[in-house]
């Protein structure tokens, strides 16, 4: 009872502590959040056009890449997005902890003084002592950090077919874990750093050392208080989303047919949503260190340390509250609060309205269509006839392929150029002839029930596939090809399939082979870097991208110049409703099944459905 009556004192202390200065956080945190999006992603962009510019370069892909990363000037450019990125996080989180530290000292903090001193001490980073800080910032505090999901600048994300790849290898698997794990537990340690690099001016060398001491014996009751309270935090936030969709979808059932009161109830519920969701899109980094900051003071009183005075130089700071149009608005808060209401009511139920009378589903756009990567691979021997006739069987769009070129001449469907991952043979497939291969066992690795499965070659998957389904061909040459795209031209002429096919290939070469051969095949250029300006590459008719580093952004670029966009390769629900919500053309999984059935429930879902969803993706 006593411990349930400590954590209550506790939170009223911590509510307490936001309510003196919580007016001129919040204000910051949203002029913080609008410049990450409205001037450093812009400036990033610049810095990139710039650095590929310098190198001749208009676009990054697999094979200019390498090219962009060997030069000086990239790592010179990138250096600069590094430190900016690094130096605007830190400029966050000094305004952060000062902000707190005056209410802590019951002081009112104006947000100029504010911004101010957040600058003045986020300056002491380019001190050599402080370079360590650097990674810190990148790397440690998105990491450990549970309440920095949301709109995080220094988020990034690792494409997912190395994600796969490591996941697949079980030594690398439990390596890539515990490297993180490793990490995170061993950074807890610093968790007072930035509380003594801001407060008491100390280098981050010292910053560390001291925190390392003020966390001695009480390092896990730390960390299970830190979990717990981020723990906490997403908790009441999803709650609230909950709840949330629980009224909208209660309103949905008992007033179905009451078009204009329920659009305007559904849209004061959005509304409430919309504001606990930005509330948390801007308060996930402050609640974190409130916390911080509370065990900070505590474990410094506890220890006998002098806990920082309060700040000297606000008495005559610059507020912006008592200048004449900020008293203005102040007397005119409540009616532009309403407004502001009914306006966004207003916007909903119109949009509410339309989407229940069919306006914003017209037709015009076109269905995602579902590619079966290698067949449908999740359930059979990839790139294997079977695999290719359970994809028209499930009724997937496209088959995708891979097709090489053997010593005689053949075109082979195989992904690998050894063959040893799926036959055994250690050798390459352009060392080997087809009567070398053809009888090669090309199932048993997947299951034992397949071991009469062959290799295909790509003559005889025509013949199974054509009329059924579409097929996206990627070429992979090895360098000892003698004519592989002018068989793979020749081939679909004499199936009649070049208007049921796209050949595809992360060779741009290849692409413009294919071309000069049959002009009238589509083709994709594949790319897991999709940056740049790809929209005058003449030979290729469309994008195969990875799902991962694709962006809205090129999406629509690319479809504005008349590519096609075939994304590649998806295989969770989340990553799914991601890219199709982009507005992508095609997407490539192995479980063309899955896809389907979530391409088709998304279609024929309601306008709160998809908004339900898309409140429970804040924060993730």
């Amino acid at each position: 009872m006593k411990k349930i009556k400590n954590v209550f004192r506790y939170l009223h202390y911590t509510f307490g502590l936001l309510k003196l200065n919580i007016g001129t956080l919040l204000v910051f945190e949203l002029l913080y959040k609008f410049a990450s999006m409205a001037v450093f992603k812009p400036l990033l962009t610049g810095v990139m056009k710039l650095a590929l510019k310098a190198q001749g370069l208009s676009y990054l892909s697999d094979e200019t890449i390498g090219t962009f990363i060997r030069s000086p000037l990239t790592w010179f450019f990138l250096l600069l997005i590094v430190l900016g990125m690094a130096f605007f996080t830190l400029f966050d989180i000094c305004c952060i902890i000062t902000c707190i530290h005056a209410s802590f000292r019951k002081q009112a903090m104006p947000l100029l003084a504010l911004m101010r001193k957040g600058l003045k001490t986020s300056l002491r980073v380019i001190y050599q002592r402080n370079i360590v800080m650097i990674l810190y910032l990148l790397i440690i505090i998105p990491m450990t950090h549970a309440l920095v999901i949301s709109g995080y600048i220094t988020k990034f994300t690792v494409p997912q077919f190395i994600v796969d790849y490591i996941m697949t290898h079980t030594w690398l698997a439990i390596l890539y874990i515990g490297f993180w794990i490793y990490i995170g537990l061993r950074s807890f340690h610093w968790i007072y750093s930035l509380h003594y690099f801001c407060l008491e001016n100390c280098n981050f060398k010292q910053a560390r050392k001291r925190s390392w001491k003020l966390q001695e014996n009480h390092y896990w009751t730390d960390l299970i208080i830190v979990l717990g309270w981020s723990a906490a935090c997403i908790g009441i936030y999803y709650g609230v989303i909950l709840v949330g969709s629980w009224l909208v979808s209660r309103v949905n059932q008992a007033l179905p047919t009451q078009d204009l009161f329920s659009s305007l109830t559904l849209s004061g519920i959005s509304l409430l949503m919309d504001v606990c969701g930005a509330l948390f899109f801007c308060f996930d980094l402050p609640l974190f260190f409130i916390c911080i900051s509370l065990l900070f003071y505590y474990r410094k009183a506890a220890a006998g340390e002098r806990i920082p005075r309060v700040f000297r130089d606000l008495d005559n700071a610059y507020r912006i509250t008592n200048t004449r149009w900020v008293k203005k608005i102040y007397v005119y808060r409540k009616r532009i609060i309403a407004l502001s209401i009914v306006v966004v009511i207003g916007v909903n139920f119109a949009y509410n309205f339309a989407d229940r009378r069919g306006v914003l589903h017209m037709g015009l756009g076109n269905p995602v269509e579902v590619t079966a990567h290698r067949g449908y691979s999740a359930a059979y021997p990839e790139n294997t006839i079977p695999a290719f006739k359970g994809a028209i069987q499930v009724g997937a769009d496209w088959a995708e392929l891979d097709v090489q070129q053997t010593a005689d001449g053949e075109v082979i469907v195989m992904h690998d150029s050894n063959l040893k991952r799926t036959t055994g043979l250690d050798k390459e497939v352009w060392q080997v002839t087809w009567d070398e291969i053809k009888d090669l066992d090309n199932g048993s690795w997947f299951d034992k029930k397949y071991q009469t499965v062959r290799i295909p070659t790509l003559e005889e998957v025509l013949k199974v596939c054509r009329g059924k389904i579409h097929l996206n061909i990627e070429i992979k040459p090895s360098g000892h090809d003698k004519d592989l795209e002018e068989q793979v031209a020749k081939l679909l002429k004499k199936y009649h399939m070049r208007d049921t096919c796209v050949v595809s290939s992360l060779k741009y070469d290849s692409l413009r082979k294919i071309k000069e051969a049959d002009d009238s095949i589509e083709t994709a250029y594949i790319t897991s870097v999709s940056y740049g300006n790809f929209t005058d590459l003449e030979y290729a008719d469309g994008y195969s991208v990875e799902s991962t580093l694709l962006s809205k952004s090129f999406v629509n670029k690319a479809q504005k110049a008349g590519k096609q966009i075939y994304v590649w390769t998806v295989n969770s629900e989340e990553r799914l409703e991601k890219v199709v919500g982009m507005g992508i053309d095609n997407v490539i999984t192995d479980d063309p099944v899955m896809a389907k059935e979530l391409i088709y429930e998304q279609e024929h879902s309601t306008f709160w459905d998809r908004y339900v969803k898309q409140l429970l993706q804040i924060g993730k």
